[in-house]
């Protein structure tokens, strides 16, 4: 699942290696109605047969169906066939299939795999796994176990996937809805949509990239979670997984994930100069436990009031208002916590040690986090017990919380 760029973009560019086994099927079917010319071809299969199909050009369709069989159909190809690879034998049913498709064009060279532009639609059984490749077509794949896709002008739409997901488009969006197991896209140039999708294990993460879109995440319920863009929004709707861990990053966009009310998280946020953590969930503070570096300013008098603000000790919000401003404070620790005054707990300003990165923190109801300063600054929060941790990191944009 934690596959680089690099090599993502590679299965857009090297195309499926081409098996050099025979022909095993029934004759093609071949229906004129004037206008185009239908070619069909069949193959007795195993249920959990792996097909491999690539074309030049040309939409891809593949459907799954009860029947132990491999179909392939086109309204445009000259010719069709379904080779079994790695010299499997020629009896029984096929374990390994590829799927040859010539076109009508008199080009030597489509007499080569990965060459012919058609549209192709494929019915195959429901536990296969299908490896598809395209330049220049929309891919559309429902009702099967295992996708590999790719194409390079094309959007990509999944359904109904049981137990893995691993896509790919240049200038294409990608569509994954009501499916299970773990799943990996990358976009460049188009967004990603995400309804419904649910690990079969808990090993099963879930993984988004996209260099230039949106990321639309609806009820994706893996406890592993990874999603990046380079400018585009993030958006996540749906409950957290327990101890779940959650990845966000984007470097022009903003975040959005819109949670339940009952929501327990702990956030690491890395945010911007200028960047908000905008919150509707009360948000706990957690000091750095490290000692500051020296500073020439020092230390405020030992009998000096101050609050503790920790994940175990909140901090009580009397007012619409809290500023938290970063002094280091030389007293202020989990082992020597120095209690607030109990008449006036937010009479002024409540010095705190923080990370000297955090110039100013800014706590209101709803709950308001804004940095400033030269680089990337950090908070670290609490809500609720803590349970699952979602880290961002955002250069240019907004991380909003929210509840649904």
């Amino acid at each position: 699942m934690k596959s680089s760029a690099i090599q993502i973009c590679l299965i857009l560019i090297v195309l499926l290696v081409v098996g050099t086994a025979g022909v095993l099927g029934r004759p093609a079917n071949r229906v004129d109605d004037g206008h185009s010319q239908k070619v069909e071809r069949t193959i007795s299969a195993d249920p959990s047969v792996t097909v491999s199909i690539c074309v030049m050009s040309g939409n891809i369709s593949v459907h799954g169906w009860d029947k132990d069989e491999v179909q392939a159909r086109s309204s445009d190809a000259a010719q069709i066939e379904l080779r079994r690879k790695n010299g499997a034998a020629q009896s029984g049913k096929a374990v390994n299939v590829e799927v040859f498709v010539v076109d009508n064009s008199d080009d030597e060279r489509i007499k080569k795999n990965c060459q012919a532009y058609s549209d192709l639609e494929l019915f195959v059984p429901r536990a296969a796994s299908v490896h598809v490749q395209t330049r220049d077509g929309n891919i559309d794949i429902a009702d099967i176990a295992v996708v590999v896709a790719g194409t390079q002008n094309g959007d990509i739409n999944i359904e109904r996937v049981s137990r893995a997901v691993e896509v790919a488009t240049v200038g294409g969006c990608v569509s994954i809805k009501d499916s299970t197991g773990r799943a990996s896209v990358t976009t460049i140039g188009g967004g990603v949509e995400v309804i419904n999708l649910r690990p079969n294990a808990a090993a099963d993460g879930f993984e988004a990239v996209t260099v230039s879109g949106d990321l639309n995440l609806a009820g994706v319920s893996h406890s592993q979670l990874n999603a990046r863009t380079v400018t585009g929004d993030v958006h996540l709707t749906g409950p957290l997984a327990a101890r779940g861990r959650y990845g966000f990053k984007t470097m022009s966009g903003d975040i959005t994930l819109t949670l339940p009310d009952d929501s327990s998280f702990h956030l690491s946020a890395k945010v911007s100069n200028d960047g908000e953590i905008i919150s509707d969930f009360p948000l706990t503070l957690v000091p750095d436990v490290t000692p500051p570096p020296a500073s020439p300013v020092p230390p405020p008098a030992p009998t000096a009031p101050v609050s503790r603000v920790s994940a175990k000790s909140p901090a009580p919000v009397a007012s619409p208002t809290v500023v938290v401003a970063a002094q280091p404070v030389s007293d202020v620790s989990p082992k020597n916590p120095t209690p607030a005054p109990a008449s006036k707990p937010h009479a002024s300003p409540v010095n705190v040690k923080v990370a000297p990165r955090i110039s100013k923190v800014i706590v209101t109801a709803p709950v308001t986090v804004s940095v400033s300063g030269v680089t990337m600054r950090r908070v670290d929060a609490v809500c609720g017990g803590g349970d699952a941790s979602i880290q961002v990191a955002s250069f240019s944009g907004t991380l909003h919380l929210l509840k649904n």
